[in-house]
């Protein structure tokens, strides 16, 4: 069996070639597209074919991890999203519950509130009930009402719709016929339901997590067709399969229709890749530790298993998240993450990134700022003939210039400055693994 495997992270996209039968490996690395992610998963894999000889239409697998939902929900960068519920319930997205991670701040961020996945004009209620434990009919749906409210979000621009109702958790019957209303009045939207996404009681954190599946289901939607389009018309005839939060992997459909399940996708992977390493070294303990060009990745093995998130535990950009995934830690900390001084005068690293474009100073391609890659190649570490086998040349002179400005300000040499970045950015990755392991009761040692 022949596979291709790809992961598009913020700086780079790998793709690797397996042979099950012969055993054959093959690595490639392209730069990330940030426009149009697909651009390079497609490059990646017509050139791994180019250079390994593969016949591109004897692969009989892609395997996908991807960014695009965390990217959307991270950035804020979703569809116009409408929501139809139940009476009553129109605020519950702004409300939330009495948890604040600054108990005593005034100004703390609450990313439902200030960012909210749905603006309370884009909010509809019609009349509805049901009641448990049976979830038997006490209203009946209006459907007049669902009707109208679809009309106005359409006139509205909404491009997706989410459907919450209060005990719809026990029976979906009226979120059902709510949805199948609202397709014929507007047969583009993407609708979801929450009984569909997330079927479990805590409306808080249902009604929020079927919101943001359809803020983000458009563009996760039109990036999978066109992927799938791209893949077809250059001679791959393997179906897709995309890497799943949960460890599994989905196909095309299914993460066209329910993309949250996807928020960890490229993370996921990782930690896998970790426990199958560890089962065959014979080690059952193991911290899995990803980084990559914008964010580090720390998931936990402990006796051969990956730790799955709880339901209460679980936030994505600072919202609440009811799906199956696996508990990993991410932090703003990778060879992109630009070195700077924030407002009050203190020397950060992160969480922005340089990305792959512009990139770091030393990739030549129009970056200025000073990044962890410009300081390991300002202190020797990286060497600019030989990066990624001599593939790829860095500019140690772009990223002297970039780290020495910031040296500038901070009052010291630039090889100090370079070694200051990489203290702090270690420090933070180290912060990051304490909070997987000694703050969770796991002695790394």
């Amino acid at each position: 069996m022949k596979l291709i495997g790809v992961d598009v992270g913020g700086t780079f996209t790998d793709v690797m070639y397996g042979d099950t039968e012969s055993q054959d490996i093959a690595v490639h690395k392209v730069p990330t597209t940030p426009d149009d992610p697909s651009l390079a998963v497609i490059q990646g894999m017509i050139e791994i074919c180019q250079r390994f000889d593969v016949d591109r239409s004897a692969v009989d697998h892609v395997l996908h991890g991807t960014t695009i939902a965390t990217n959307a929900v991270l950035e804020y960068k979703g569809a116009v999203t409408g929501l139809v519920t139940t009476e009553g319930y129109r605020d519950i997205l702004h409300i939330g519950r009495h948890q604040r991670p600054q108990h005593y701040s005034i100004m703390q961020d609450v990313p439902w509130q200030d960012r909210p996945l749905v603006q309370r004009r884009h909010r509809k209620v019609v009349a509805e009930r049901l009641t448990p434990p049976d979830g038997a009919v006490l209203t009946p749906l209006d459907e007049d009402a669902v009707r109208k409210a679809a009309q106005e979000l359409r006139t509205d621009g909404v491009d997706a719709i989410a459907v919450c109702f209060l005990f719809a958790y026990i029976n979906p019957m009226h979120e059902d016929r709510a949805a199948a209303i609202i397709h014929e009045e507007y047969p583009d939207c993407f609708v979801t339901t929450s009984s569909a996404v997330s079927p479990q009681f805590r409306e808080f954190e249902r009604f929020t997590t079927a919101a943001m599946n359809a803020f983000i289901g458009p563009k996760v939607r039109t990036y999978v067709k066109e992927l799938e389009g791209a893949l077809s018309d250059n001679g791959f005839k393997a179906d897709l399969h995309v890497m799943g939060s949960n460890g599994g992997v989905a196909t095309g459909a299914m993460v066209s229709e329910r993309p949250i399940l996807t928020l960890l996708s490229g993370p996921a992977a990782g930690v896998l890749g970790g426990a199958m390493s560890g089962e065959r070294s014979h080690r059952k303990s193991l911290i899995t530790f990803d980084v990559g060009g914008t964010s580090a990745d720390i998931g936990l093995i402990v006796n051969g298993q990956f730790a799955e998130a709880t339901a209460r535990d679980t936030w994505i950009g600072g919202y609440p998240v009811m799906a199956p995934m696996i508990d990993i830690h991410s932090i703003g900390a990778g060879g992109g993450s630009i070195a700077h001084l924030d407002a009050g005068e203190a020397f950060r690293v992160g969480p922005l990134s340089a990305g792959a474009e512009p990139g770091p100073a030393a990739y030549n391609r129009g970056g200025t700022l000073p990044t962890v890659t410009d300081a390991n190649v300002v202190l020797g570490r990286l060497q600019p003939g030989n990066f990624l086998g001599g593939e790829m040349s860095l500019d140690a002179g772009a990223a002297r210039e970039a780290v020495s400005e910031l040296a500038e300000s901070l009052g010291m040499s630039i090889e100090a400055a370079a070694d200051g970045v990489l203290t702090i950015i270690n420090s933070n990755m180290a912060n990051a693994i304490r909070s997987r392991t000694v703050q969770k009761g796991h002695d790394p040692r």
